[in-house]
């Protein structure tokens, strides 16, 4: 059995965030000393929830104070990212980390974030499907070209690859019966 915990770096404002950060390290140093498997990093924007808006800088950041957790990110709203830039940052964490990351995607769910980046949320299904799909094709390809719905490109090659062969783990989450079909396919 392998145990992992889902952090969520949240903020109540009456103590310095600094202290929120500090705190959530030192516990995830206990986790590194103590055989936990992993530790998976909860993306959100523009809230307290959880002020981490980049779990791959946030892993990135881990990786160099640990030396055998696995870092997840739980996870990266796919939808609102360019997928070759999530490509490449995901997979130099992979490297830095020495092959280390779990590789979570999700398309969100709070309605503020996809307000403020301007994303339409009848979008974001089809969006993080399409994000998915290019992030794993540019891991898999040496140079990769695209056509898609969303995004557009010809004979990009995405460096550095991870340094999982043939890639990181790949979870997706879903809360729906029909998000359970599409990470199922």
């Amino acid at each position: 059995m392998k145990f992992g915990v889902l952090q969520f770096f949240s903020w109540t404002r009456r103590i310095p965030l600094e202290q929120v950060y500090a705190r959530a390290f030192d516990r995830i140093a206990i986790m590194d000393e103590g055989g936990y498997d992993a530790v998976w990093l909860a993306e959100h924007h523009f809230n307290t929830y959880s002020v981490c808006p980049s779990v791959t800088q946030m892993g990135t950041y881990i990786a160099a104070r640990t030396k055998n957790l696995r870092i997840g990110t739980a996870v990266t709203l796919a939808g609102f990212y360019h997928p070759l830039r999530l490509a490449e940052e995901l997979a130099l964490l992979d490297t830095l980390s020495g092959g280390r990351l779990n590789w979570g995607a999700g398309r969100g769910f709070d309605s503020k974030e996809f307000r403020a980046f301007n994303v339409p949320v009848e979008e974001s299904s089809d969006r993080f499907r399409e994000c998915v799909e290019i992030v794993r094709a540019a891991w898999a390809n040496d140079r990769l070209s695209f056509h898609g719905q969303f995004w557009d490109f010809d004979d990009v090659e995405i460096l550095p690859k991870p340094l999982q062969q043939p890639s990181p783990p790949v979870w997706l989450a879903a809360t729906s019966p029909e998000s359970v079909q599409r990470a199922a396919e």
